[in-house]
């Protein structure tokens, strides 16, 4: 198994992210919360490893970091509420945490291990500098086995044939030509090895087993300058050959390591839940195989994992896997999958099976050196649980968010409020056309509406009655845009159609009314303009979100209040990052792969109950 890690993510292990700028991290303290701090460290983890608004730009940075250090003082805050509560105890969320607990101790074992003990020789170094200016072209000559190899290489040895009798050879030991051109640094270092080893006067090798093609033989064609190696300095070059050498032993070691722990352990799939997991997943997977469709394959995602575990209810905590030192259930082999980047080659049931039996080899594989990293206590290193709090806060975080915007109820009445308060923007957008009796006096209106209810046409007595310039007309106001009449047309607007209502109070008395027909401006298509008759419920959502936030927001700054917070913005505006604005990934020691840090959730426009400029 090839264990690949990048460099920003080998940096990432050590110094939290940061290392790879090769700066030193500043430790003073930014903001107090309550009794924690955050530190220009904490900050530069989350900040710099994950997008971030302004973060590109650099006239931007001082209001950019600000919105986000306050951003990380609100997480903060309600991380701690939520402790204090019992919140975030949820099934959901500690399987998350366990699940990366277990992640973070199999990184940490690979760290000590492996990366702990690679060293980097002057006869590597010299090796790769030699090989890293210079791109070979080859042909590879593929034979069928060992023996062929061999035959095939006494044949090709004479003089011109690999120029020119190539077609003539037997395909029992001559099946495919394939010409290539090979770098340092490529995956297969046996063909690497094989190919820098030829020259103009050594033109053929002898037979070997490369890692990709199997065996054959190697002939050589031509070499010239490797275009990338010309464009770098030096110091780049050798940077460059120690990340391609340090990544193979890392390898290396990391297979022998590896397989020291796995070799003494039996694993044995269980058939029926075997066959109940593929038929699961492969159903999940034809319901849009366009969507889950790359350049070489189908991925599947959390959300896939997670309709199967619906599918199959309480059988994901049956074995799918026993070990001697414990059964791996389903839902065990799936949250393992969540932090892998799995994909079948094709769909066909068959094929599917067999390339899901290797992904839970290699998945449970994985779990067993988190286990072993148990074993060896490693969940309680200090670079572990400083990973796991971090996305523990930011977990728990979401689930006290979550909790206080659950408190937040809509009525039907504060909508049509909230419309009326925002006629000018929406009320532009429809028109109402209605038929109607505008009374002077409450007494009127509602006697109006009861001898409608009664029985008594609304038409009746428009005329009679009505105050409204269209009375004349039997009451009918025709279509008329909704933010010339705002308390009538949004209420109106948000009445079924043919339905009366009313009273509703307006500036020139009280109107009972029916609702004839409403509509969006004749000829707009706006994608963004609600239909008519899903307004109220768009409108619920839209004042139920601001509420839900504002709710959030009044928390965070009573609970900023109580714990005595302090934002030290002078400090933070001294701090330099950089404009680098992409996701960072984390690969973790024998395999897995993660959001590097979690991304900070927006929420700066918290009550600061003050803003010292720094520390006396």
């Amino acid at each position: 198994m090839r264990i690949l890690q990048l460099l920003t993510v080998l940096a990432l292990g050590a110094a939290h992210g940061i290392a790879q700028t090769g700066r030193t991290l500043p430790t003073d303290t930014l903001a107090t919360v309550g009794t924690s701090v955050i530190t220009a460290k904490d900050f530069l983890e989350r900040f710099e490893l994950m997008p971030w608004p302004g973060k590109d730009r650099r006239a931007e940075h001082d209001s950019a970091k600000v919105k986000a250090l306050r951003s990380l003082v609100a997480e903060r805050l309600l991380a701690q509420e939520a402790a204090a509560r019992g919140v975030g105890r949820d099934s959901t969320t500690v399987r998350q945490i366990d699940a990366l607990e277990r992640l973070m101790a199999r990184d940490a074992l690979y760290r000590r291990e492996v990366t702990g003990r690679i060293q980097i020789s002057d006869r590597d170094l010299s090796a790769g500098m030699k090989r890293y200016p210079r791109e070979v072209r080859v042909l590879f000559l593929h034979a069928p086995d060992q023996d062929a190899a061999r035959s095939l290489r006494q044949i090709v040895r004479r003089p011109g044939v690999v120029d020119s009798l190539l077609q003539t050879i037997s395909p029992e030991l001559l099946y495919r030509v394939d010409s290539m051109n090979v770098t340092f640094g490529i995956i297969d270092q046996v063909l690497e090895d094989t190919v820098y080893a030829l020259s103009a006067k050594r033109r053929l090798s002898g037979p070997f087993r490369s890692e990709t093609f199997g065996w054959g033989l190697v002939a050589y064609l031509d070499s010239w300058p490797f275009a990338d190696a010309q464009k770098k300095s030096i110091p780049d070059r050798i940077h460059q050959v120690e990340n391609v050498v340090r990544a193979r032993k890392q390898s290396d070691r990391a297979g022998k390591y590896m397989g020291s722990i796995l070799s003494p352990q039996r694993a044995e799939a269980d058939p029926v839940m075997f066959e109940r997991f593929a038929a699961a997943l492969h159903g999940v997977m034809l319901e849009d195989t366009a969507a889950r469709a790359t350049r070489t394959g189908f991925r599947f995602g959390a959300n896939d994992l997670d309709a199967v575990e619906r599918i199959l209810g309480a059988d994901v905590h049956l074995p799918l896997v026993r070990v001697a030192s414990g059964a791996f259930s389903v839902r065990d082999v799936i949250d393992a999958f969540k932090s892998r980047e799995f994909q079948f080659t094709a769909l066909h049931p068959e094929l599917f099976r067999n390339r899901l039996n290797v992904m839970i080899k290699d998945a449970v594989g994985s779990e067993l050196m988190s286990r072993e990293a148990y074993r060896q206590r490693l969940q309680n290193a200090d670079v572990v649980q400083h990973d796991v709090s971090v996305w523990a806060d930011y977990w728990t975080a979401a689930a006290m968010k979550r909790a206080l915007q659950d408190t937040v109820t809509v009525g039907d009445d504060e909508v049509v409020a909230y419309f009326i308060a925002h006629a000018a923007v929406l009320g532009r957008m429809y028109e109402v056309n209605i038929r109607e009796v505008l009374s002077d006096s409450l007494t009127t209106a509602l006697t109006v509406l009861e001898r409608v209810l009664g029985g008594t046409p609304l038409t009746a007595m428009t005329g009679q009655t009505s105050r409204r310039a269209w009375a004349p007309r039997g009451g009918v106001s025709g279509f008329f845009r909704v933010d010339s009449l705002p308390e009538l047309g949004i209420t109106a607007l948000v009445t079924d159609s043919g339905r009366v209502a009313g009273p509703v109070r307006l500036a020139g008395g009280y109107s009972v009314f029916e609702v004839l027909g409403k509509r969006r401006i004749p000829g707009d298509t706006t994608a963004s303009v609600p239909p008519v008759d899903s307004l109220l419920a768009y409108g619920r959502r839209m004042l139920r979100g601001e509420r839900q936030m504002q709710v959030v927001t009044d928390a965070v700054g009573d609970l900023a209040q109580k714990a005595g917070t302090r934002v030290f913005e002078d400090r933070l505006r001294a701090l330099k990052v950089t404009e680098s604005n992409m996701v960072t990934r984390r690969y973790i020691g024998f395999g897995g792969v993660i959001t590097a840090v979690p991304t900070i959730s927006p929420l700066w426009e918290w009550k600061d109950p003050g803003r010292p400029k720094d520390i006396p």
